[in-house]
């Protein structure tokens, strides 16, 4: 086996897994509540090494290293800045808590998911939803919320007011790790058995007329994209010269005199 053309194969594969979370990232830019992917890669030990095996040690190969390995994706979960918008069905979200969202009826722990975009409208039933997915937000029993025709107010704590009532109060969740919640789409978040299962959030406030904005740079989204692209065209010329040598070796080797 040619060990470079193996090592350079292997950085294009993980060159490439990052370029697409990194171009993820960037088509999310102005995206509600959105967090950021981090796509890391790890250096892969020799093959002596990594499995244990009594083998016969290349020591020179062994010094060019196991090559390059994607690790898994994680969330970069920061707080994202607050604009206002004035609207009365727009919530954000200051702190590490979540909406909870889930079917109108028979909600359960395995239905909900978790959200931190706070754009809702009313539905036809005066049901608070999600304007993305149309899933219900939902209280601390897991019902969701009827409101009454005409205005009404969110306090910090999530209390919604009517009429001078409480009507409910918006159900708040936290994981304890955040960064290890899997991503359903559209905004959509689900524990896992890393990220720990969700609990009551006490520590965050929500604001009413304001929505999360998403936490990616652009810029910064734009300069690793062309890093990636050089370091991939790299990896890439790498396979052809290789392979270029090897077939060069074949003829030139392979002869017979």
């Amino acid at each position: 086996m040619n060990y470079g053309l193996y090592q350079s194969a292997g950085g294009v594969l993980s060159n490439l897994h990052e370029f697409q979370v990194i171009s993820n990232n960037l088509a999310n830019t102005q995206t509600t509540g959105f967090k950021a992917d981090l796509a890391l890669a790890q250096q892969r030990l020799p093959e002596r090494i990594e499995s244990g095996a009594a083998v016969d040690p290349q020591f020179l190969l062994e010094r060019l290293g196991g090559g390059q390995l994607a690790s898994p994706t994680i969330i970069e979960f920061i707080q994202g800045s607050l604009k206002e918008t004035g609207s009365s069905t727009d919530v954000a979200i200051n702190g590490n808590g979540f909406f909870v969202v889930g079917p109108e009826r028979g909600a359960t722990e395995e239905s909900i998911s978790l959200t931190r975009d706070g754009r809702f409208s009313l539905n036809a039933e005066n049901h608070l939803v999600m304007s993305a997915t149309g899933l219900h937000l939902l209280d601390g029993r897991n019902q969701p919320i009827e409101l009454e025709s005409g205005p009404f107010e969110i306090n910090e704590d999530g209390v919604i007011l009517q009429n001078g009532e409480e009507i409910a109060t918006l159900a708040l969740q936290q994981v304890e790790q955040p960064d290890a919640l899997e991503k359903l789409g559209d905004g959509l978040l689900r524990a896992t058995l890393d990220s720990g299962a969700p609990v009551a959030d006490s520590t965050s406030t929500v604001r009413q007329g304001y929505l999360e904005e998403s936490t990616v740079n652009p810029i910064i989204a734009m300069k690793d994209l062309m890093e990636l692209s050089r370091a991939l065209e790299a990896n890439v010329r790498m396979m052809q010269y290789q392979d270029l040598i090897m077939g060069q070796a074949a003829g030139t080797l392979g002869k017979v005199s």
